[in-house]
């Protein structure tokens, strides 16, 4: 037999996958489904990479912003602005000098008193009694006295007739000194019982209104004296509405803005819409170590009956006025919160907000006020500059204003 040579192909059809065992192929379309999730995961974190997520315009921080101020030559007048309390420098608590029980209280708050007026009056039954008792005992020893003095005028004629002896007669000089003495000790005994009689009646040490009371009829009361501190036993405060100041507490470190004499404004809480005019008088020569501030006191003087010690007020200092009373001539001021401002190393800048980003923009400070600073370059006025969330902010950055 011979052989022929046998020309039919390979059938590869049998190799050929079908798109249905693809799909039923176990793990075939899961692996692939991984591979683009990945994928795009990557590509996110490149893009994460190169732009970065706090650049990504819903992920930019919120800000407050304020905007630069341009203050008139009278507001660019103003030094320094402090707060502080109104006060009597002429001040007294009345207290009692001896222990006993309130008898009357002739005076309350709010009262007008003259120096030297009945405030109160203790219950001095036992005074008066111990009274009577000096003046009983001063009769007792001049009594005592004369008869002495009668003893020794006799004595002496009996000396000079040589009746008695000397001795006898110094006995009886000596009897009539001690007369004398205990006569000097009724009488002094006699005024510290009318003292203390005068004590039961207290009066004010000055002129003034009541602004306390601390004491009612029938209490008992403690020596206290008259002094102008918080003393234990006093029965009521007064002060001099006449003699009323300002007291302010300043940092330290701006003390060496003010001068004595300086001209301020003040604004008191319970006078709304009215300005009181005044200087300074003092700057207390001791700084509060705690608190890093030194306290100031100045006059009030244009006050009014609607001033009380103890008001809440706001003090404002301004510059001083030329030699002679010339004007002092003033500029307007552009300023800017002093919590915008920012320092590094290449010394005060601010965050300038525009176009929804900040800009980094040097700036040269000048004076504090009050919760604002001099900008003496480097803004012009109308700037809108961050004064929140300023940490971590670069320059060029995105941000969101509230």
């Amino acid at each position: 037999m011979t052989d022929t040579p046998d020309n039919t192909e390979p059938d590869l059809s049998v190799l050929r996958m079908s798109r249905e065992g693809a799909a039923k192929t176990p793990g075939g379309g899961g692996r692939s489904r991984r591979r683009l999730v990945w994928l795009v995961l990557l590509v996110a974190a490149v893009l994460v990479a190169i732009v970065g997520v706090p650049r990504l315009p819903w992920m930019a921080p919120t800000i407050d912003v304020a905007t630069v101020r341009i203050l008139t030559p009278d507001e660019a007048s103003l030094v320094l602005t402090a707060t502080g309390y109104t006060y009597a420098r002429e001040r007294a608590s009345v207290g009692a000098k001896i222990i006993g029980r309130v008898e009357r209280l002739l005076v309350d708050e709010g009262d007008r008193v003259r120096r030297g007026d009945t405030i109160a009056v203790l219950d001095s039954d036992d005074l008066v009694a111990a009274l009577r008792q000096r003046r009983a005992a001063l009769l007792e020893a001049q009594a005592n006295l004369a008869d002495a003095r009668r003893q020794e005028a006799r004595f002496a004629r009996l000396l000079a007739e040589r009746a008695i002896a000397q001795a006898e007669y110094d006995a009886e000089a000596t009897r009539l000194e001690v007369a004398e003495a205990q006569v000097a000790v009724a009488e002094a005994g006699l005024a510290n019982a009318r003292a203390r009689l005068q004590y039961a009646v207290i009066t004010a040490p000055i002129p003034g209104v009541v602004i306390e009371r601390r004491i009612e009829v029938g209490e008992m009361v403690a020596p206290g004296g008259f002094t102008t501190q918080q003393a234990t036993g006093a029965i009521v405060r007064i002060a001099n509405p006449e003699s009323l100041e300002v007291e302010a507490d300043i940092n330290e470190s701006y003390i060496s803005r003010l001068s004595l004499g300086q001209p301020a404004v003040i604004k008191v809480d319970a006078v709304p819409g009215q300005e009181y005019h005044g200087r300074l008088r003092q700057i207390v020569p001791t700084a509060d170590r705690q608190r890093a501030v030194v306290e100031v006191k100045v006059t009030i003087d244009d006050r009014d009956d609607r001033l009380l010690p103890d008001m809440s007020c706001n003090v404002t200092f301004l510059e001083e006025e030329g030699e002679a009373g010339d004007e002092v001539t003033r500029q307007p001021m552009a300023v800017a919160p002093k919590v915008a401002v920012l320092q590094d190393a290449d010394g005060s800048y601010v965050l300038i907000v525009e176009d929804d980003r900040v800009r980094r923009t040097p700036v040269e400070l000048g004076a504090e006020v009050g919760d604002d600073v001099e900008i003496r370059s480097g803004l012009a006025g109308g700037e809108r500059v961050a004064v929140t969330g300023l940490e971590g902010l670069e320059d060029g950055r995105r941000v969101r204003v509230r």
